[in-house]
This record gives C-alpha cells, structure tokens and sequence, in this order.
C-alpha cells in the first residue's frame, strides 16, 4: 500500500516536471510549435532598406513616395505648407487664383503684426514703408533713370482691387520684375504677407474683410 502511493506521488512529480519542462522554452523569442515554418509562412524574409529586391519592378527594396503624397499634421500652419498650390503657371491659372483662391487665415492681431514683420523684411525695399513704391530700390532706379521697373502703389487703381489670392499668386511665380517668395517664405508666411498688404490697398486701413475687394473685379 505504501509503495503504491509512493509510485503514485513519484508519478505525479514526474508529470508535473514533465509539464514544467515542456511549458519552458530555450529560445524567448522562439514561438513554440510552427505551422508550416519550414517554407516561410511564419518566418517571413525581411529585406534591407539597400538590398536588391525582385519583388519590385526597379529591383530595390526601397521604394520612393507616390508622386503627391503629402505628409499628415493636425498643425494648422503644417497643413497650409503641406499643401500643393494648385494653381499652375499660366493665364488660366492666374485668372483661377484671383477668382476663387482665398486666404486660409484669420484676421487676428498676431498674423497681422507678423505679416507687417515679413514685410519690411522682403518687400519694403521695393514696395516702401506704406507701400506706395517708393522703396530704397526704387529711389535708386529713379536717379538712375530707370522707372520701368517700378512697381505699384498698392492704393493706386491698378492695384487696390487685387484679390488675396491674386497677391498670393504673385508671390508663388513672381509678376513683373519680382521674382517668387516661395522659397525664401513659407505659405504660412506669405499669407500673413498678403494680409498685411491688403491694408495698404485701403492706404494703411484693414479691411474689415476681403469680400467687397474680391466683388469689385466681377
């Protein structure tokens, strides 16, 4: 009787070392019993980010964006230099952004004061202080004879009723003799620009809002 319970109890420690024994594993990282591991459906074959790779039909693991991704950002100003400008180079383009390219911006003192901050940086040069054209450039083409190149009052009629997406436009491509602001300026940045200008078309009032300005050209 008494080697009977003894065999049982060896019995029990046996299968409970047995069950220890298997439930452990050699490996951390290994998973324990593979379906089908010998032809890789678990063990996937990674590639390196410079490896040739035939799966591809340029043969190279790493493959370049799609052509128009744009990155995510839930940052408003990210959002608005993220952007593609859809508005190409031509008359057709030009005459879309005056029409119906709006600023994406508020009308609030900080975008205000920072537009007139860019503004005496890039444009005073040429358009002045109150931008009547009578920038230090300007006054030096003038002794030089030289007023073709002059550019607009922005309170005289050729250019007070400029839309903000026309004055945005100019500052993508560039009119006249001034050349593009898209890479010295973010379109965050250029937009506050644009802001700040259209109070020197009403000669230094801010608008209450662009609408009556935009409503005149139709």
């Amino acid at each position: 009787m008494k080697m009977n319970k003894l065999n049982i109890s060896l019995m029990a420690i046996a299968a409970t070392a047995l069950l220890l024994t298997s439930c452990q594993k050699k490996d951390k990282n290994s998973p324990g019993y593979e379906y089908m591991g010998e032809f890789d459906m678990y063990r996937t074959q990674s590639y390196k980010a410079y490896e040739d790779n035939n799966v591809f039909p340029n043969g190279l693991t790493m493959q370049n964006q799609v052509e128009g991704t744009i990155p995510h950002s839930f940052d408003r100003e990210k959002m608005i230099n993220y952007m593609p400008f859809p508005y190409p180079n031509t008359l057709g383009g030009r005459d879309s952004a005056i029409a119906f390219l709006k600023n994406p911006l508020q009308k609030t003192e900080a975008n205000m004061a920072e537009g007139e901050r860019l503004y005496n940086i890039y444009c005073i040069a040429c358009h002045g202080k109150k931008g009547m054209a009578d920038g230090p450039v300007v006054k030096l083409l003038d002794k030089r004879g030289n007023m073709g190149l002059l550019p607009p009052a922005y309170s005289s009629d050729q250019a007070k009723n400029a839309t903000e997406g026309q004055i945005f436009y100019a500052t993508q491509y560039g009119k006249g003799n001034m050349g593009p602001y898209n890479a010295q300026l973010s379109a965050f940045e250029r937009w506050q620009v644009v802001m700040y200008v259209q109070t020197l078309q009403g000669g230094g009032t801010s608008p209450d809002s662009t609408a009556a300005q935009n409503d005149s050209i139709h």
